[in-house]
This record gives structure tokens, C-alpha cells and sequence, in this order.
């Protein structure tokens, strides 16, 4: 691990009645240049959706969260909630359907093939992971439930928290960043 506590971006894909609701957290370990699992949690249905939140709003107090990538058309009242309490600067709203989608199956893809992405031991992880898989289209792959009775919420959190990890090009710019802590004067590298 760093030794400076690391830059999370969380994922969060939430469901209601009938699926799961998962929240995963991912971070770009610096020196390794991979992306890191830091964390997960998945709940069955049917899902208390403050539940969720209060797990989300956990990791902003106690993390350093840069962003939490989720769909507004599933976490709206929730979002706003954590928002008017000062989060509003690390919610990253995206619309999970078509083009995102896609982005966020690509981007995973190509860093499980390259070994730039590295996961802990799970057996929930690893069972989500066997029951998707990658549907192709003329724009790349998505990803899709291979059984419908079988949840992968936790593969689409995932997607998302790595998307935003793998945007997540100048840290300096996040308001986790702290100047007394990642900055080195050009004397103390003498």
C-alpha cells in the first residue's frame, strides 16, 4: 500500500426491488502504476437505500474520496442528501446505459488484459466476475448479466470506480490533495 493513504474513486450501481446494490472503491497506486481494489460491499435485495448511503458517506469521511461515479436516475435523493451535507464536489454523475457503459466495459477490459488492474481475493467478487460477460458491439464491449438470476453489481460498480480512477490524471486538482503532504521541496530531494 502507499504510504500515504490513497485517492479512491468509488463506484456505486443501486437497485431497488429485485437486484443487488454494490459499492466498490478502486484507487491508482502510484508507484506500481495499476489500479487497486481498496473495497466493496453489496447488499441483497430488497435493498434500504440509506443503507447504501450511509456506507458511501463512511468512506468520504474517513477516505480520500476524489470522486463517486453513480447514476442519478437511481441515486438522486440520495446524491443530493450527501451533496447538501459538502460532498457535492466529489459526485460524478453518469447515465448507466449506452455510450458510458460501453466507455466503462472497455476501460476494464483493457486493464484486466494488460495486468494493470489488481484485485484482492473475494469469492463475491469472483463470482459476479463469472456471471457477466462481455458483450460485444460496433462500439466495444458492455457488460451483461450471462444469467439473469445471477447479480453483477459489483463487476458495474467496479467499472465505474476504475473509470474514474483511470481519468484521474493530476491529483493535484482533487480536494483531497494536500500541499504540505504531496508536494517535496526541491531541497529535500538534494
Amino acid at each position: 500500500m502507499d504510504s500515504v493513504a490513497p485517492i479512491l474513486h468509488i463506484g456505486v450501481d443501486i437497485a431497488y426491488k429485485r437486484d443487488t446494490s454494490a459499492v466498490c472503491g478502486v484507487y491508482r497506486h502510484q508507484e506500481w502504476n495499476k489500479h487497486v481494489l481498496f473495497c466493496h460491499k453489496s447488499w441483497e435485495p430488497p435493498v434500504h437505500i440509506p443503507a447504501v448511503t450511509a456506507y458511501v458517506r463512511e468512506l468520504l469521511e474517513k477516505e480520500r474520496v476524489a470522486g463517486v461515479w453513480f447514476d442519478p436516475h437511481q441515486w438522486a435523493a440520495e446524491a443530493q442528501r450527501l451533496a447538501e451535507d459538502g460532498f457535492a464536489h466529489q459526485l460524478q454523475e453518469v447515465n448507466q446505459s449506452g455510450e458510458f457503459m460501453v466507455a466503462i466495459g472497455n476501460n476494464l477490459q483493457m486493464l484486466m488484459q494488460r495486468g494493470d488492474f489488481l484485485l484482492y481475493r473475494d469469492a463475491t467478487v469472483r463470482n459476479q466476475f463469472s456471471w457477466c460477460a462481455a458483450k460485444t458491439s460496433e462500439r466495444g464491449y458492455r457488460i451483461v448479466k450471462q444469467q439473469q438470476s445471477k447479480p453483477i453489481d459489483i463487476v458495474v460498480a467496479l467499472a465505474m470506480a476504475t473509470w474514474g480512477s483511470s481519468q484521474d490524471i493530476s491529483y493535484t486538482t482533487h480536494p483531497t490533495y494536500d500541499r504540505s503532504i504531496h508536494n517535496i521541496g526541491v531541497l529535500d530531494l538534494v
